[in-house]
């Protein structure tokens, strides 16, 4: 054999060897690819059952538009994911903290803010939620996305202690003005009407003198818990607002009558004297209550309790016990 021949022989031999330490390869490296396929598609259905069943709601934002939402999120909300789809996140934020969440989402995502920022948002049945969220940078299908991740605090222990008089149990100042906020959202949609009656104990302050500051909370006490049994409808909201004032929105008003038939109501529940203190005493309990209408007589919460405040001291003044009145420019 030619010395040529030897070398076309190894020639083909080398190829040979390279070929089949090739097909070796691709064999070792499509196994590889398949295992790692299935790790990679395993973990995406891992993923999307965690998001699914999660118990926080958790959305994911691409180029503002909703393109992710799990149950949790539907079920705060009130929309069904498919409703949810595309929808601009900022539209079902509460419009008084639109521009607050913007910023803290800013911040947030240039590493600026704290890790959590707290918000409102309306549902579908317009109820009003205070929600804590936080959000971070994602990629999806190679472009920058937002995931979001939310608790609802509404009915939380945080919100509870947040929202409620420590003494009587009753809505505070915050959640009365959150309320009736969401009342007039639900007013003006439906062309309804909506009372503000601002509720002050008479002469409180002599009773405290009288009687001690226990026993006068202890009337604070009762007077909560005969008012609520005045105030029954679930819409309505009973709040206690300062020391011996007190804050009563009644909504679906159809005409005056009703309102002046809650008043009445309530001076009769307190027509005889509470007792209170120890030993009980009877105490005899007398108010003065101003009305204010929406729309009639204020678009927003502070000026409608500002002039039912107004109405109320006009009330005071009538000669006798147990007045009130409703608010007149």
């Amino acid at each position: 054999m030619s010395t040529e021949t030897e070398q076309v022989e190894g020639t083909r031999t080398q190829l040979r060897d390279q070929l089949e330490k090739t097909a070796l390869e691709n064999q070792r490296l499509k196994a590889r690819f398949g295992s790692v396929t299935k790790q990679v598609r395993e973990l995406n259905e891992f993923i999307q059952i965690m998001l699914t069943v999660s118990p926080f709601a958790i959305c994911i934002i691409q180029q503002n538009k909703l393109i992710f939402t799990n149950k949790a999120f539907s079920e705060i909300l009130g929309y069904s994911a498919k409703q949810l789809r595309n929808l601009p996140p900022s539209n079902l934020v509460f419009k008084e903290d639109r521009d607050h969440v913007r910023k803290s989402v800013r911040a947030m995502l240039t590493g600026n803010a704290q890790s959590f920022f707290m918000f409102r948002v309306l549902t579908r049945d317009e109820k009003i939620k205070w929600i804590l969220g936080s959000v971070a940078l994602i990629h999806m299908n190679e472009k920058q996305a937002v995931i979001g991740n939310f608790v609802d605090l509404t009915e939380g222990r945080v919100m509870q202690l947040a929202y409620s008089d420590p003494l009587t149990g009753l809505p505070n100042r915050k959640l009365v003005l959150d309320r009736l906020e969401q009342a007039i959202v639900s007013a003006k949609r439906r062309c309804s009407k909506l009372a503000v009656l601002f509720v002050d104990l008479d002469e409180f302050k002599e009773v405290n003198d009288a009687h001690g500051h226990k026993t006068g909370d202890r009337l604070l006490i009762e007077i909560a818990n005969r008012m609520k049994q005045v105030i029954r409808r679930e819409n309505d909201t009973i709040a206690r607002i300062g020391g011996d004032e007190f804050l009563v929105l009644l909504t679906d008003i159809e005409q005056e009558s009703q309102i002046e038939t809650v008043v009445v109501h309530l001076f009769d529940t307190f027509r005889a004297p509470v007792a209170v203190g120890k030993p009980p005493g009877g105490i005899k309990v007398n108010f003065s209550i101003g009305v204010a209408l929406f729309p009639e007589h204020g678009q927003d919460p502070d000026v409608l309790i500002s002039n039912a405040d107004q109405a109320m001291y006009r009330a005071k003044k009538k000669p006798g016990k147990n007045h009130f009145s409703f608010f007149h420019p």
